[in-house]
This record gives C-alpha cells, sequence and structure tokens, in this order.
C-alpha cells in the first residue's frame, strides 16, 4: 500500500508547555485506524494538525508520499456530534452536503447541476438517499452524523477523519455508522482514521491503533483483535 500520510518529527506547545513531542507516524491507503488515549493527551489537537488548523512547532506533516502539503480536498472531516451540530434555521440534508461545493462568496441557488449529483451520491453512499429533502434539524443524531459524512465525502477525499463518531449515539446508530465505514474502506477505498474512547466496540473493524499518552504517540498492535 502507498503512503497516503507522513508526520515526521513533530513537536507542538501550548502557551509555551509541551503537549506532542516527537511524534512520527505514516498512514497508509486502505488503513482503518483508530488514535486513544486519556482526555486532554493531545488527540484533538494532533487532528487539528493534520488538518492544517495548527502549526507545529517543529517537524512536518506531508501528503502523499511527500509530493504535497496539507491539502483539504485529500481529507474529509467529520467532527463530534452536539448540539451545535443543528442549525438555526430549515435546511435540508441536501442542502448540508453542497456547502463544502460552494465557492467562496458562491449562493446557495447557484450550485450546479453537476455539484447537485455530486450531493445527491453522497448521500447515497450513506444510505440516506430518501431523506435528502427533509428537515435536517428534525433528524436523529444518528442520522444528522450520516449527514455529516456525506458532507465530507462530496468532494471525494481519500482520507476521512472522525472525532468521536459514537460519542452521543445509540447502538443501532452506531450499528449503521460502522456498516458504512466498513463499505468505504472496502469497496471506496477511504483510508479512515478515528479518535475514539470507544475502542472495545469498534476495534474489530481496525487494522491499526494508535495511542497518544505522555505526550507521545506509539503504535498498539497488541490491542488488536486477534482475528485481524
Amino acid at each position: 500500500m502507498e503512503k497516503i500520510i507522513h508526520i515526521q518529527n513533530l513537536n507542538f506547545s501550548y502557551n509555551e508547555s509541551p503537549l506532542l513531542e516527537d511524534i512520527s507516524m505514516d498512514l497508509y491507503e486502505g488503513d482503518y485506524a483508530a488514535i486513544i488515549g486519556p482526555n486532554g493527551s493531545g488527540k484533538s489537537t494532533f487532528i487539528k494538525l493534520i488538518l492544517g488548523e495548527l502549526k507545529p512547532d517543529t517537524g512536518e506533516i506531508l501528503i502523499k508520499r511527500g509530493k504535497e502539503k496539507i491539502n483539504s480536498k485529500l481529507i474529509g472531516y467529520v467532527p463530534q456530534m452536539n448540539r451545535e451540530s443543528t442549525v438555526a434555521f430549515p435546511i435540508t440534508p441536501l442542502e448540508v452536503v453542497s456547502l463544502n461545493l460552494y465557492k467562496k462568496n458562491k449562493l446557495l441557488n447557484f450550485i450546479s447541476k453537476k455539484d447537485k449529483q455530486r450531493a445527491k451520491y453522497a448521500l447515497e453512499m450513506v444510505n440516506l438517499t430518501d431523506k435528502m429533502d427533509y428537515n435536517y434539524n428534525r433528524m436523529s443524531g444518528g442520522e444528522q452524523q450520516r449527514v455529516m459524512i456525506a458532507k465530507a465525502l462530496v468532494n471525494n477525499p481519500e482520507v476521512l477523519i472522525f472525532d468521536e463518531p459514537t460519542a452521543g449515539v445509540d447502538k443501532e446508530s452506531k450499528d449503521t455508522l460502522f456498516e458504512i465505514l466498513d463499505h468505504l474502506n472496502k469497496v471506496h477505498q477511504k483510508t479512515i482514521l478515528i479518535v475514539t474512547h470507544e475502542l472495545d466496540y469498534m476495534k474489530k473493524h481496525l487494522n491499526r491503533i494508535f495511542e497518544i499518552s505522555y505526550k507521545k504517540l506509539d503504535e498498539r498492535t497488541d490491542l488488536l483483535d486477534g482475528d485481524l
């Protein structure tokens, strides 16, 4: 498998206090990986560094075998669902997903037919074809999460990054979520990276597990299910 994300000797401090030290990690095309660690260990900060929202003090993050710097079109991000996931005005799943297709200052009504088809296809990939015109705010938490996955998918990224995707959703929604993620990984060859506190629930799906603890990152092959 080809290397898709290369992180080398990354260091990051917050208010001059070291949070991540000498972090190195390679993620390969087709990986289905999780990042674990205690609260405050730097997991969310690490994701923000990969997404380019923060800049490391030293070290490098390269995409696609080191040929490109961070590119948001290569990475789709699905944030943790919470009360702020709803919006203050009526909006449909199709409109939510389409938000990732607008160029700067482009208005909602000017979306092209081609882009609308891309948004519909993204919703189809998460099994929401029959609900694309629903009121997003009235959907269940699990359904809203799937809309957010479709929004991340609409630009056809090679990597999907999730922040605590099982938080606040019921077991049925979790099962549906992992059916979708398994399909995206195996059929559409999406590389998946998940920040989680629920490793036991999902580790049967994973091929790699990383732990951030005491400012360091280590790969934990000992935590994988034996049948992987």
